[in-house]
């Protein structure tokens, strides 16, 4: 890497072991090329929560300064880069087992009904799996909604900034390559060495949508074509919610990205 730097995947479901394909996950060649950190941390179908997150992603990052190498956080999943950024203070309520099993009878207009509509984010409403937690947390007389401690790093945050068309396209196609990949055998496979559809479900997009075409509910075109919208419709809330971020520094390709790390890396170093 040209600043010497060291990834941290901030991917909610690169975390999960055998999530390859359907995740975009680097391969064992790249990651000898650049060393990532929190990729293959957990099983499949066991519980990984934000919080669980935050506290191994600090301990990579201070491991990686402790180094002489620059942290770089990469991905995915808006709330798990945040969390680390924002310094997120979490509550880490325990699971409640009992009720998990309870819940997971409901339907998710039934979830929904049971946790306030403006205690989640867009996507966080319309995921059972958090929805769930947001429950437990309810139950437990928890705060839902995290504070904020001083931040620990001074960050650069950088966004790519893709017009809508080209996104949807490059969507798209990378859809289309990971079906020729295997995405759907990787589903399979997982299936098979135990791991729940209702875990795959709760996923949500390429584990949601395939898992449902393994148990009829869709053709494989149909399925196909759902999922691809449904990533556009992820992109546009994720665009969104860091669209609101009045730090964010919108670069178009690699060379502007470069710039704009080199700058800030002078005026941390001054």
């Amino acid at each position: 890497m040209i600043f010497d730097g060291e990834i941290v995947s901030a991917d909610s479901r690169q975390v999960y072991r055998g999530l390859d394909i359907g995740t975009g996950k680097v391969t064992i060649d790249e990651q000898r090329a650049v060393p990532h950190h929190l990729i293959d941390v957990v099983r499949p179908g066991d519980d990984f929560s934000v919080a669980d997150f935050q506290k191994l992603a600090f301990d990579a990052i201070d491991d990686i300064i402790k180094r002489g190498k620059l942290p770089v956080i990469v991905g995915g999943t808006a709330l798990y880069a945040y969390a680390v950024i924002d310094n997120y203070q979490l509550t880490n309520t325990p699971q409640d087992r009992e009720l998990r099993k309870k819940l997971a009878t409901k339907t998710l207009p039934e979830l929904q009904a049971m946790v306030p509509p403006d205690a989640l984010n867009q996507d966080d409403y319309q995921n059972p799996r958090r929805l769930i937690r947001a429950i437990e947390k309810l139950e437990a007389g928890s705060p839902l909604r995290s504070g904020k401690k001083p931040p620990q790093y001074a960050t650069l945050i950088l966004g790519i900034d893709v017009p809508r068309a080209e996104l949807y396209k490059k969507i798209n196609q990378r859809v289309d390559a990971r079906i020729q990949q295997g995405m759907i055998e990787e589903v399979e496979r997982l299936q098979q060495n135990g791991v729940r559809d209702e875990w795959l479900i709760n996923l949500g997009l390429e584990y949601q949508w395939i898992t449902e075409y393994l148990q009829g509910t869709w053709a494989k075109d149909e399925m196909t074509e759902r999922l691809k919208g449904a990533i556009h419709a992820f992109a546009r809330r994720q665009m969104t919610w860091f669209g609101r971020d009045e730090r964010m520094v919108w670069v178009r390709n690699a060379g502007e990205a470069h710039c704009a790390a080199r700058e800030f890396l002078k005026k941390k170093a001054a």
